[in-house]
């Protein structure tokens, strides 16, 4: 591709600016998307891509240009979207916010269409200004763009077979469309995922009601004040999973709703004062169980998490033979 050479001598004068710039908002979004779980990817503008958007005629003028450099926020859903833009908004100088949905889009089309964020860094001085013609890294104008996780994968998959290519095939675009159709609905459910959730048809499926069986009876404990609350599992969805792993595992068939009950037993019975605050909840149901000969070893594919705490409290686990080791 030939680069006009006034393009080419610009590119060059405002490189170490935009790349000044680069820098500065990499550092600022990506630590606030690490903090909060969010994807993140950048990209400086090439002199190729540059001189494409210029013949694409919308642009007046080299201060127009509105992407030298841009990166993109990749959220859960969209829920999340206006957490992003206010964060924009309270770091960076944000000239303007072009929504989702704010474009005139026909209801039968499908294309790109994500919220893009317009900004420059903040100036540290109010009023602080150059002189006219003067570089400034205050006048770089850059773009933050936020997409779902589900939009994001189909802008990576479709940009270069069906728009950044040499062919011009209606069956490409088409395609690219309706995987952006699946993409709307796909954004669309998950927004309305409890609600949606009502009318999906259920099948009885024996291990998951054991492993809810499990999950409720534990909320219960929490609830009726027989466990300490530093003892609430992060995600009870996961310790449900990973007991009733423990469970099968047993050389014992072992009834979930026994054990729950010999569980609830121990609790009512103890003050809650008592239950140690060293172990993981887990750990404390793992002992119990095999205290009470629920339990009984050697398990089948299951390792414990057997910690010096534990067998501190309980010396009767010393005889478990598959035990998880931080030596090895």
């Amino acid at each position: 591709m030939i680069i006009p050479l006034k393009l080419l001598q610009k590119y060059e004068e405002w490189k170490p600016y935009v790349a000044y710039v680069e820098k500065i908002v990499v550092d600022t979004v990506l630590n606030f998307c690490q903090a909060h779980g969010f994807a993140f990817s950048s990209r400086r503008k090439t002199v190729d891509s540059l001189a494409e958007k210029i013949e694409t005629g919308r642009f007046g003028s080299w201060s127009e240009l509105d992407d030298l450099f841009a990166c993109t926020v990749i959220v859960p859903t969209l829920v999340e979207e206006p957490r992003v833009i206010d964060f924009c908004c309270s770091v960076f100088d944000v000239i303007r916010v072009k929504k989702l949905g704010d474009a005139l889009k026909a209801p039968d089309v499908f294309r790109f269409d994500s919220t893009r964020i317009y900004a420059r860094l903040k100036s540290p001085e109010v009023g602080m200004s150059n002189m006219e013609g003067e570089k400034s890294v205050f006048d770089v104008q850059f773009e933050v763009q936020v997409r779902t996780a589900f939009e994001h994968a189909w802008s990576m998959a479709t940009h270069s077979l069906a728009y950044k290519t040499h062919e011009i095939d209606w069956k490409r675009l088409r395609l690219a469309s309706q995987l952006k159709a699946t993409v709307e609905q796909l954004d669309a459910l998950i927004l309305a995922y409890d609600q949606v959730l009502q009318k999906v048809s259920e099948s009885r499926w024996p291990d998951l009601e054991k492993k809810k069986k499990i999950s409720d009876a534990t909320l219960g404990f929490f609830e009726e004040r027989l466990l300490p609350e530093e003892l609430l599992p992060r995600d009870l969805s996961r310790f449900s999973d990973n007991l009733y792993a423990l469970l099968k595992s047993s050389s014992t068939t072992v009834n979930v709703t026994r054990a729950l009950r010999i569980i609830e037993e121990e609790l009512r019975s103890s003050s809650i004062d008592r239950i140690p605050r060293s172990i993981s909840l887990l750990q404390y149901f793992l002992a119990i169980l095999i205290t009470r000969s629920v339990l009984q070893p050697p398990f089948e594919n299951y390792v414990c998490h057997i910690t010096p705490e534990l067998l501190s409290l309980y010396p009767n686990l010393k005889d478990i033979d598959k035990v998880f080791g931080y030596n090895t």
